[in-house]
């Protein structure tokens, strides 16, 4: 799986890191203390951790609204929801397009994402597909190819023509 080759990426990553760090006299440290502080940080974080853990798509409510105001308020319109982080992004485009329950209360929205990781020249015609008319692209709307709902980062923050856009949500 793409995440089991990105874990042992990492891993390869690290080790390399690792490698190339130069050698320290131990003496020079008070290796006690060092590894003091590294039991409290890893005690730190396996608290954040279990804070967190809890935190998924069933429970997390900012995404409960999101698909509260798609499926109610919002249902039907153009919605461009912006968001400052890329995986924010991913993350909702994921939650959304793989909830058959909030897809069909929503009218089936169509549902594509824009950030850093969508190359510069894909985000023309993904820009296109969600405002066809203000980017002099009629035959683009009201078809299956148009973009109901866009979840961006901020790479569409200047520069982009998003006027048939009804509801902006940040």
């Amino acid at each position: 799986s793409s995440s089991h080759t990105r874990a042992l990426n990492d891993r390869d990553e690290t080790l390399d890191l690792l490698e190339a760090l130069p050698e320290l006299d131990a003496a020079q440290y008070d290796l006690d203390q060092i590894q003091e502080d590294l039991a409290a940080d890893i005690a730190a974080l396996t608290r954040i951790w279990e804070r967190i853990e809890a935190i998924t798509t069933d429970r997390d409510a900012k995404l409960a609204r999101i698909k509260q105001l798609l499926s109610q308020d919002l249902r039907g319109q153009k919605v461009l929801v912006f968001t400052y982080y890329k995986d924010t992004a991913r993350y909702l485009t994921r939650a959304l397009v793989e909830d058959p329950a909030f897809l069909a209360a929503a009218g089936k929205p169509r549902i594509a994402r824009i950030d850093g990781d969508v190359a510069p020249q894909d985000r023309e015609p993904r820009v296109a597909r969600f405002a066809p008319i203000a980017n002099d692209r009629p035959e683009l709307a009201g078809t299956d190819g148009e973009i109901d709902v866009l979840i961006s980062s901020d790479v569409l923050s200047e520069g982009q023509n998003l006027q048939d856009c009804g509801q902006l949500v940040n």
